[in-house]
């Protein structure tokens, strides 16, 4: 038997077509992978969208109550005497974390505050010791000035029980920004070291 000297070169001709056809079908599985990628991150997106517009938003300035605030750095506590009687937390996005840390005046576009404030009450446990009682509001600050060029570039919301307390509120929140602390970007809270 004589062995026919092509056959090693078909084997690898045939070898070298397995793999071709192997690495398109891969190829072509990774672009189909990479598409459908593409659509979830997109249904993603407008599920988001959609959520952000369901939710309750400020008069005036249209500022929500940012989703998972409550994971987010606190800035400073605070105390308001009466007739509020409150304490106070403000608390930061990472932009905000950042622009304090850094000193970083104005605070960029995207930086967001929240203050959380609760009603001061005697601790049942601890007699010298203030604890929060019932919540009071939620009131946030939104850095864009763009969308925000008549404020200083804040947009802000109260919101009491989760609802935007009314627009003759929040026509008072920049004038009274303005008028105390327009030389540290209209922002009251100093960063607690």
């Amino acid at each position: 038997m004589a062995s026919d000297p092509h056959k090693p070169v078909l084997l690898l001709a045939g070898a070298l077509c397995l793999a071709l056809v192997a690495a398109g079908a891969a190829g072509q599985d990774a672009n189909d992978q990479a598409k459908e990628k593409a659509k979830d991150q997109a249904k993603e997106k407008a599920k988001d969208q959609a959520k952000e517009k369901a939710k309750p938003a400020s008069p005036i300035y249209g500022v929500t109550v940012p989703d998972g605030l409550r994971d987010w750095r606190l800035i400073a506590p605070a105390l308001e005497d009466a007739p509020l009687n409150e304490l106070r937390a403000v608390l930061g996005n990472d932009l905000a974390v950042a622009a304090y840390r850094d000193g970083t005046r104005p605070f960029p576009d995207g930086t967001v505050l929240v203050k959380l404030a609760w009603e001061r009450m005697r601790s049942p446990d601890f007699e010298s010791a203030t604890v929060p009682g019932r919540a009071t509001t939620v009131q946030v600050m939104v850095k864009d000035s763009r969308r925000y060029p008549e404020s200083g570039g804040w947009g802000f919301g109260r919101f009491v029980d989760g609802q935007p307390v009314d627009a003759g509120q929040h026509e008072t929140c920049f004038a009274c920004h303005e008028a105390r602390v327009s030389d540290r970007d209209f922002v009251f809270t100093r960063y607690a070291r």
